[in-house]
């Protein structure tokens, strides 16, 4: 396929791209088919991202999507006699802190969980160590500072998070790892300041549009040439129940790894060492009275098996 043409198509492609694991795979396997344009490829990711009438829940799920192709471009480039050598890998690691800050714009970190688990697993494919990064990810109120605390009392926004503080040779997932550190805090912080600052309105019933709709209200607003600015990180009610099922596929995807084992390939049961592995040895000896407690439980379950028949079972 011509380079242009691979690109316009995948172009769109990514536009109407969706968090399910299979259409993440088929949009990897086209960018893998046509790894020779991966330049032009390559720039199209970071130009659908970068267009400001893509909205947010479309940006997450091609950061998922990246997440997709590094690991799908691994595992084919370690294959016997493969052809490839790792493609978009390199070109996408360089340009991944982009695409997380795009994902999330300004104050706006409704993508926040999905970008750290898109993340961690690119670590991982990678290779890379970011176990103190986690720890540091998760611990966020303990790095406000008195400054920190005074300025939420002050009602003073939140500095911008942009990549210009980060040195240029520093390894582009440290950097996306201190950005995305930068962004929970900032995302804490304008938490605490808006629950400081914002009274909460509890005089009337708000019905389901009201609650959904996340535009501000007029007096708000900022005023352009009379008439209301627009608010393009805000979601509509549309895009809300979208990123509740967009979370709901990345958490069941988050866990798909807990059932996993390595199993022989030639091997069609389960075997013994597996099993001691991954199920005997999980579990601590039971106490002869916790051993009786499940025995009986296991009775009274047997019971109710036998009453569940028509015919009296012996």
């Amino acid at each position: 396929m011509d380079p242009f043409e691979a690109s316009t198509q995948f172009s769109q492609i990514l536009r109407s791209l969706t968090p399910s694991i299979q259409n993440l795979t088929r949009a990897a396997h086209f960018a893998l088919k046509n790894y020779q344009a991966e330049d032009y490829l390559s720039h199209s990711i970071l130009e659908v991202v970068q267009d400001p009438k893509i909205d947010l829940n479309t940006k997450s799920t091609i950061f998922q999507f990246i997440e997709v192709l590094v690991h799908e471009s691994r595992v084919i480039s370690e294959q016997p006699k493969s052809p490839y050598n790792y493609p978009y890998v390199t070109v996408l690691k360089e340009s991944l802190p982009k695409v997380l800050l795009q994902t999330l714009p300004g104050s706006n970190c409704s993508s926040l969980y999905n970008v750290y688990c898109s993340l961690k697993n690119i670590s991982r494919t990678l290779s890379f160590s970011y176990d103190e990064l986690d720890v540091q990810f998760n611990s966020i109120p303990e790095t406000f500072t008195v400054d920190d605390v005074q300025n939420i009392a002050a009602n003073i926004a939140f500095p911008e998070v942009t990549e210009d503080e980060e040195p240029e040779t520093q390894d582009r997932l440290v950097t996306c790892w201190k950005l995305l550190i930068k962004k929970k805090k900032q995302s804490q912080y304008e938490r605490l300041r808006q629950l400081e600052h914002k009274p909460m309105v509890t005089e009337k019933a708000v019905d389901e549009e009201e609650m959904f709709n996340l535009r501000m209200s007029r007096q708000d607003q900022a005023l352009v040439d009379g008439q209301p600015s627009p608010q393009p990180n805000l979601l509509s009610k549309r895009q809300i129940l979208a990123r509740m099922e967009d979370d709901r596929e990345t958490h069941k995807r988050s866990k798909e790894t807990l059932w996993v084992v390595n199993r022989p390939r030639e091997a069609n049961a389960i075997t013994e060492d597996e099993f001691l592995t991954s199920y005997w040895n999980k579990q601590t000896v039971l106490s002869p009275e916790e051993d009786q407690v499940f025995l009986n439980e296991l009775e009274e379950l047997n019971s109710l098996v036998a009453l569940s028949y028509k015919d009296s079972q012996v």
